[in-house]
C-alpha cells in the first residue's frame, strides 16, 4: 500500500514544526507528512493531494485558528473525508468546540496542548491500524462483489 498523508494544521509556527517534527520521526517511515497554517490552506492540500489519488488518513488540527476554526474545519474536512481520522488539538477550546466537531466532524480525538507525544503517537497508531484495516475490509468487500457479480453473470 502506497504512503498515507497526515496533516497538521496550526496558525502558530513553531506548534506546527514542533508537530511535524514529533509525527515525522515516528510515522515518516509509512507516512508523507504535511502542514498548513490555516483551515483553508489545509483545505487546498486536501484537494491537490486527493486529485492524485493518494489517501489523507489522518488530519491534526488546531481550534483556533484566523478565519475558519478547527471544529467548522474539521466538519468541511468529514464532507470530503468521511473515513478519515480527525484530531482536533488545543489549548483555548472549549468542551462547545469538542462536542461539535464529534457531532459534526466526526472527530476521533480530542487533545489538549501541551500534548504528551507519547500519549499522542500510541492514540495515532491505534487510530491508523484501524484506518488500515478498515480500508483494507473495503477492499476486500468490493472485490467479493465483484467475484459475487461474475458467478451470478455464469449462472444466467
Amino acid at each position: 500500500m502506497s504512503k498515507g498523508y497526515i496533516i497538521c494544521v496550526d496558525d502558530e509556527v513553531s506548534v506546527l514544526e514542533t508537530l511535524a517534527e514529533q509525527l515525522a520521526s515516528r510515522f515518516g517511515h509509512s507516512h508523507s507528512i504535511e502542514t498548513a497554517s490555516s483551515a483553508e490552506e489545509a483545505l487546498s492540500l486536501i484537494d491537490e493531494i486527493q486529485s492524485g489519488n493518494d489517501i489523507v488518513e489522518l488530519i491534526v488540527s488546531d481550534q483556533v485558528m484566523p478565519g475558519m476554526k478547527g471544529d467548522k474545519f474539521l466538519e468541511q474536512v468529514h464532507q470530503k473525508l468521511p473515513d478519515a481520522i480527525k484530531i482536533l488539538l488545543t489549548g483555548q477550546a472549549g468542551l462547545d468546540s469538542a462536542i461539535y466537531a464529534i457531532n459534526h466532524g466526526g472527530l476521533s480525538r480530542y487533545v489538549e496542548k501541551p500534548w504528551n507525544i507519547e500519549e499522542l503517537s500510541r492514540d495515532i497508531q491505534d487510530l491508523l491500524e484501524k484506518f488500515r484495516q478498515n480500508l483494507e475490509n473495503q477492499h476486500l468487500i468490493q472485490a467479493l462483489n465483484r467475484r459475487i457479480m461474475e458467478l451470478e453473470g455464469t449462472n444466467n
